[in-house]
């Protein structure tokens, strides 16, 4: 039982270190960047409460791969991501809208710097978005059987754009924060 005890400590540093050293981090808002570390700003034109979902390509599988996927809104509307300096490629997309496509990105980090992505929110048509509601039989009666419900869902095209990078800020002191 003792050695167990002995082994969490080892665990916990040894997490820290592989969680400290990724290339990115989602949703960040330190008072000063840190060093080795360029920010990107998302925001949506108009502005719009959703759920962010970001992909990044991996260059080693030559695929993208889930970089994160929020399930709610981040503060001030705006989802901060640090990243290490140079080139990433990645898509967007939202998890509480249905879109046409993801928005391809391509951006360069800078250190210390924040590149601002402005994401453009567009009708884009519409679709249905079935729901089936699994209700249990009971005996032989029909009141058991399943509840199939369509409902129009606006499907919107997003598009995105990088911006020059400006000197790092709060997201709070950010142009397009208001």
């Amino acid at each position: 039982m003792k050695s167990c005890w002995s082994l969490i400590p080892l665990c916990a540093i040894s997490g820290f270190l592989l969680l400290g050293n990724g290339c990115a981090s989602p949703d960040v808002n330190p008072q000063a960047p840190r060093p080795g570390r360029g920010y990107v700003d998302l925001f949506t034109q108009p502005k719009e409460d959703v759920w962010w979902k970001v992909d990044v390509f991996d260059s080693r599988k030559q695929d993208y791969k889930e970089f994160t996927a929020e399930f709610k809104a981040p503060g001030n509307g705006i989802l901060r991501v640090e990243a290490r300096p140079g080139p990433h490629k990645g898509r967007i997309s939202f998890v509480n809208q249905a879109i046409k496509a993801p928005a391809e990105l391509e951006v360069e980090v800078r250190e210390g710097m924040i590149t601002p992505v402005e994401v453009k929110v567009s009708k884009g048509g519409s679709s249905y978005v079935r729901t089936v509601e699994d209700r249990a039989r009971s005996g032989f009666n029909t009141a058991g059987r399943n509840k199939v419900t369509d409902s129009p869902q606006q499907l919107w095209q997003i598009s995105s754009t990088a911006l020059p990078p400006v000197p790092y800020g709060a997201k709070e002191s950010m142009a397009y924060w208001k």
